[in-house]
């Protein structure tokens, strides 16, 4: 399947495949803004331990040269109601990344948004047939420049999802000096000083050994865990864009963050600390202290610390670490028969986010699913 659209005075052709083309990552490289969910190690990973879920990369080319794209999964149906009723999807994102078009900064801004709309109707049209749904986070730049694009009066429904972002401007000091309340820097010298360490690494084994503490978390909130398998699968990226931000105390891991990177930002993706340490040495600040001395390390400028599901003192958590909510868009397309169903769905969230807290909460004090101090 292709389409031809005219942007500026050239045709670009839009087509779709099950593999990433050879010159994606020049791609990547050449657009800003862009997210890990988009490199070909996140899609491999992610479809590896999902049986049944399959790639789709769509792509647009000018005298052959590549100038956009959109990576997506094409998850396998989940079944409802005892295996009477069977749901699709098709994700630019999943497990709470952002995604959406990639558009080459050589096109002017009128051709990018040709090209992005464009994109999107080719990636709506890899919806499943049936109950399915086509679905897209837009992180806080691609939403500012591209969210015009997915309209309501084309299916679209918009749900915001602001992400809490630090500037790592100055570097660590200067972010610790300028952005960190009093306390969180109080809490980092005590945790310090009391033996616990902190660090960044890409050992599988020191996360299998924090694996357990998220497998408690993840019972919790009653939501079942990623796999080890997965995780580590990712922290293995060959481009070393993956890193284990690693707390320990006297050998024991006692919490951690897997933290992905690409471009200009480093994203706290997943991560959970053990609340028996909370008040002790305070662990989940020690984190957010590691994601920040590596993301600077490695030239970031900027430290993603995600959403925050609704939980007000998890969104209140990383506001002390200078953290300000950027605006991201999380965007569905439902079919119609996709559509009766989501009244119901969406209601049932709404009961579960009022009965969900953070791990921490009325127990010792910390927090995160991808995020649970």
């Amino acid at each position: 399947m292709n389409r031809t659209t005219v942007c500026g005075d050239a045709a670009i052709v839009c087509d779709v495949a099950s593999h990433a083309p050879d010159d994606w990552q020049q791609l990547l490289l050449a657009t800003a803004a862009v997210d890990y969910s988009q490199t070909q190690h996140w899609q491999d990973v992610i479809c590896r331990h999902r049986p049944g879920a399959r790639q789709v990369w769509l792509t647009a080319r000018r005298n052959g040269a590549l100038v956009g794209g959109l990576a997506a999964i094409v998850t396998p149906a989940v079944r409802r109601l005892g295996g009477l009723i069977a749901l699709h999807r098709i994700d630019s994102s999943v497990d709470g990344v952002s995604g959406g078009p990639l558009l080459h900064p050589a096109l002017s801004e009128a051709e990018q948004l040709s090209l992005a709309s464009e994109l999107v109707q080719l990636f709506l049209a890899q919806r499943p047939a049936g109950l399915a749904s086509a679905a897209v986070a837009l992180n806080a730049g691609f939403e500012r420049r591209l969210g015009e694009v997915l309209t309501p009066a084309q299916g679209w429904r918009r749900r915001s999802s602001p992400t809490a972002v630090v500037s790592l401007a100055g570097g660590p000091e200067v972010v610790a000096r300028d952005r960190l309340v009093v306390n969180k820097r109080n809490e980092r010298n005590r945790g310090l000083r009391r033996g616990a360490e902190v660090f960044a690494t890409s050992d599988p084994d020191l996360l299998g050994e924090y694996y357990p503490i998220y497998e408690k978390a993840s019972a919790h909130w009653g939501v079942p865990p990623l796999s080890l398998d997965l995780l580590s699968d990712l922290l293995a990226d060959p481009d070393g864009r993956v890193f284990f931000t690693c707390v320990r105390l006297e050998n024991r891991v006692i919490g951690g963050h897997l933290c992905l990177h690409l471009g200009d930002f480093v994203f706290a993706w997943h991560g959970v600390t053990d609340p028996e340490f909370a008040r002790s040495h305070f662990p989940a600040t020690l984190c957010f202290w590691g994601d920040i001395v590596e993301a600077c390390q490695r030239g970031a400028r900027w430290l993603d610390f995600g959403a925050s599901g609704g939980v007000n003192s998890l969104s209140g958590f990383k506001k002390y670490f200078g953290a300000e909510l950027m605006e991201r868009g999380f965007y569905v397309n439902d079919s119609s028969s996709m559509a009766v169903l989501r009244r119901g769905q969406n209601m049932m969230k709404r009961m579960q986010i009022r009965r969900r807290g953070r791990w921490h909460d009325g127990a010792t004090g910390d927090h995160r699913r991808g995020h649970g101090q």
